[in-house]
């Protein structure tokens, strides 16, 4: 072997090494474990939680409405002196007077109440739009995932596809060359090589894509390397969804649910503001002194107490008797937003049974597909090699049954979309539904 040759096999080693250990170094995912990555790295959910630990801090202070004001004060001062004073009159502008005080007041009002439970509720809905924030995110990565998956799956057909196409068209180009063949056929044959490369390049470069969105959605740097795990022949095995699985609930009809109790403590609180008193209370205490001289320290306090009765509810056009009539308003717009949210859950529910129900139906359809795709491709190879089949009839039939096998994984992903919508839809956590026979 000479040095030139001894050379290239060595830096065919080392690139061989320095790939397999990349490879080894790639980040391995499952399903779960990708949704792991994106619950702890996720920036929408970051921005969720700061969300909810703000309505969290103020459900813990909201009874502060309450919570008495106190402060303290301290001056000094000096009278100037007066225009005219008489002679031998005492200039007492030069004795500045130090002064040290404090007060304490607090007010009282019925809608502390509706305060402090506004912010409880306030926080009960924002943890409900966290969690479905949460849901989100989790519904993304699944899906996204599963797409992932599908689209490498169609690239090894892809691969597969193109192998045969180039096999074929070299086996062309000798037939051609021996005289057994047209140029026509060879032309055939080189022109679906190249759109069978053509569409490879294409998937990698849309898989490539899908998995840097992938990885915001994971919250990884764009430059890490993941490898799936998984595939979806584990979803063609899906057994049938009982309707009896479903619990009729979902997030937004619990939402909206919350903005009805929401609403109902609005409208308390605007009543309890248009008729209620408030009660106000506060005590004042200073001491005083002249500096000029060694006299006690003069001192006084004021206690008041107060109460204030509003009469805006006596009053039709006041913003008072309007807030309330506009609060009424609000709770009977939601309560028709709820019947339809309802409505709506029952509809789309049976919807998405429907599209599971036809995806399966579908899918034994395409297994079948492929039986007699690969048959016809057999039939049609022993025709062509006995020279009875041209080149297009054995590059249709290819086609065809590179196109039943992709038509199969498609409609794999639809389903497992579809199972996802649903659980998603009713709540239910994620892969209740998607059990393997």
């Amino acid at each position: 072997m000479t040095l030139r040759k001894q050379t290239k096999c060595l830096v065919l080693l080392v690139l061989a090494f320095f790939s397999a250990a990349w490879q080894s170094n790639a980040l391995s995912l499952s399903v779960d474990d990708a949704v792991k990555h994106a619950l702890e790295g996720n920036l929408n959910i970051k921005q969720n939680d700061i969300a909810l630990r703000t309505s969290e801090r103020k459900k813990t202070f909201s009874w502060n409405s309450i919570a008495p004001s106190v402060s303290v004060n301290a001056q000094i001062s000096k009278s100037l002196p007066t225009a005219g004073l008489l002679k031998n009159e005492p200039d007492y502008s030069k004795d500045p007077t130090v002064t040290i005080g404090g007060s304490i007041s607090m007010r009282l009002h019925p809608s502390v109440g509706t305060t402090v439970k506004g912010a409880a509720l306030s926080h009960e809905k924002q943890q409900l739009d966290y969690n479905t924030a949460v849901r989100t995110v989790e519904l993304n990565v699944r899906e996204t995932f599963y797409g992932i998956l599908f689209e490498q799956e169609n690239i090894t057909l892809l691969e597969k596809n193109l192998e045969t196409a180039k096999s074929i068209y070299g086996s062309n180009v000798t037939k051609y060359n021996k005289g057994l063949l047209p140029r026509l056929d060879v032309l055939n044959s080189q022109l679906s090589y190249q759109n069978a490369k053509s569409n490879l390049e294409s998937a990698k470069v849309t898989l490539e894509n899908d998995k840097a969105v992938f990885k915001q959605l994971l919250g990884l740097d764009l430059d890490t390397d993941i490898e799936l795990e998984g595939t979806l022949d584990d979803i063609l095995s899906v057994g049938e969804i009982s309707i009896d699985q479903i619990s009729k609930h979902s997030a937004e009809v619990a939402s909206i649910e919350k903005e009805i109790q929401i609403a109902n403590n609005n409208l308390l609180a605007s009543r309890l503001s248009a008729y209620a008193p408030t009660l106000s209370g506060s005590y004042s205490y200073n001491l005083n002194r002249s500096m000029s001289d060694n006299s006690d320290w003069m001192h006084g306090g004021t206690l008041s107490f107060g109460v204030s009765i509003p009469l805006d509810g006596f009053m039709p056009w006041s913003s008072g008797v309007q807030s309330i009539a506009n609060q009424k308003d609000n709770i009977e717009s939601l309560k028709l937003k709820l019947e339809n949210a309802k409505l709506s859950l029952k509809i789309n529910c049976q919807s998405y049974m429907n599209k599971i129900k036809q995806l399966q139906s579908a899918i034994t359809l395409r297994k079948q597909s492929i039986d007699y795709a690969r048959q016809s491709y057999d039939l049609t190879l022993d025709a062509y090699n006995n020279g009875k089949k041209d080149i297009l009839t054995l590059q249709s039939a290819s086609d065809s049954l590179l196109q039943s096998k992709v038509n199969l994984k498609s409609e794999a992903y639809s389903l497992i979309k579809a199972i996802l919508e649903l659980e998603n839809t009713i709540g239910v956590p994620f892969g209740t539904l998607s059990k393997t026979e």
